[in-house]
């Protein structure tokens, strides 16, 4: 395996690929894309392809895996998130995968370094060209200006990137100049571009890493692990339950509820008229970013909505089983970084948003573990070799059930992506 003999090569290639995907998000996913587009689609090919063969070879040849069962893991996650993207026009899906697969083995404070300086001066490119030049028009979009990115929002989580890279990197040696830079960082983003969802992650990042440095022994015990872990349990009740009980009509009867959901800026009439009155399954499909007066804003209740009661149940196992492994493990850096994290996900909804049936997207990994697990004769690259040609023939009942359905219209739904 290459992975021996190039270790050292392993994390530049990995930075690279994440470097390239940077460009893409903070350059070329803004409004140049109105002004520029065919010098625009030039560039998002370009980046995309080669971030794609980069990470992808990274987790092929540049990275050392203890199992075979890892292995197979890897090949079902790739193939699952590959054809969701081609099948459901969903792209960062993939490209998540592979950032993630990508990062064993990898020194996560040069990729945080990476991370930071590539995102901060996207975001000064795009700032100087939007107020410089006409490349980057302003688009209007509910009530504040966008700043190059079509919605305010997408400044701030944007922001949000750059406030947590940069306090998780500098978390062990933060100074004087860290704390009043991330503090003015917070300030700008609840000010300029308003964006109060990102502010609030900010800030609860801010002030809980302000008491570790002078009470790490609080947050490294089994009471900060547990009430980590409850709290995005308890937020997602907490949104099912002022949805529900919200009336809209007559808010005056819970007036703790609609004080709330005026701090909040009206999100409980949101979460009522929009969640409760859709028609949830078990597969899911329904938009959860539309205008201002239809965007859930919450990542715990869009997702039901985008990805189904299955959809949810699966992504919060996987939330809550990485929560569980890092305070087994006493990262209590890492866990406060979740905390944050969540409470920004409360008043935000970016999630990856599948426009599919995840029932088909499942179908290649079945085929692919079928094609793995019945020729065990074979040698290990000839195993592979019929795995993936097995994935590939599940294409076809894939096209036919989807010709069949959309001629029965039963995909009615339209997934609205802001970025």
């Amino acid at each position: 395996m290459l992975y021996h003999k190039y270790k050292p090569l392993a994390s530049r290639v990995y930075c690279t690929g994440l470097a390239l995907l940077l460009v893409l998000s903070e350059v070329f996913s803004s409004n140049v894309q109105d002004t520029l587009p065919g010098f625009s689609r030039i560039m998002r090919l370009g980046l995309t392809g080669c971030a794609v063969l980069l990470l992808a070879g990274k987790i092929i040849l540049l990275t050392g895996y203890e199992a075979r069962w890892q292995k197979v893991l890897i090949a079902v996650v790739l193939v699952y998130t590959a054809f969701s993207s081609w099948y459901g026009g969903d792209l960062w899906f993939f490209l998540a995968a592979l950032v993630g697969l990508g990062a064993k083995d990898v020194d996560w404070e040069t990729a945080l370094r990476v991370y930071l300086v590539t995102a901060v001066a996207g975001l000064v490119l795009v700032q100087a060209l939007h107020f410089a030049t006409p490349l980057m028009p302003y688009k209007f979009y509910c009530r504040n200006w966008d700043f190059g990115y079509g919605h305010y929002n997408g400044f701030g989580a944007r922001l949000v990137g750059v406030f947590f890279a940069w306090a998780w990197l500098r978390h062990d040696r933060l100074r004087a100049f860290d704390w009043a830079g991330l503090a003015a960082l917070a300030i700008f983003t609840y000010k300029v571009p308003g964006s109060r969802g990102a502010f609030g992650g900010m800030a609860v990042l801010f002030v809980l890493f302000f008491v570790q440095k002078f009470l790490p022994k609080v947050f490294d015990s089994r009471i900060f692990y547990g009430l980590a872990f409850a709290l995005p349990v308890a937020l997602a009740v907490f949104s099912l339950y002022a949805g529900y009980v919200y009336n809209p009509e007559w808010p005056y009867e819970r007036m703790a509820l609609l004080l709330l959901s005026i701090a909040l800026s009206g999100r409980f009439e949101i979460w009522h008229n929009v969640f409760w009155s859709a028609p949830l399954s078990l597969l899911g499909g329904l938009p959860t970013d539309g205008d201002e007066h239809h965007a859930i804003d919450n990542t715990f209740l869009a997702v039901p909505m985008n990805k189904g009661l299955l959809g949810a149940i699966l992504v919060a196992a996987v939330f809550l089983l990485l929560l569980w492994r890092l305070a087994k493990k006493h990262r209590s850096t890492e866990v406060i970084c979740l905390v944050a994290l969540t409470l920004y996900l409360f008043m935000e909804n970016k999630p990856f948003l599948l426009s599919a049936n995840p029932f088909l997207l499942m179908l290649p990994v079945v085929f692919f573990l079928l094609g793995y697990f019945l020729s065990a004769g074979l040698t290990e690259g000839w195993r592979y070799a019929v795995a993936i040609v097995a994935a590939a023939v599940s294409f076809i009942p894939i096209k036919l059930y989807d010709g069949y359905a959309r001629k029965r219209d039963t995909l009615t739904y339209t997934i609205v992506r802001e970025f």
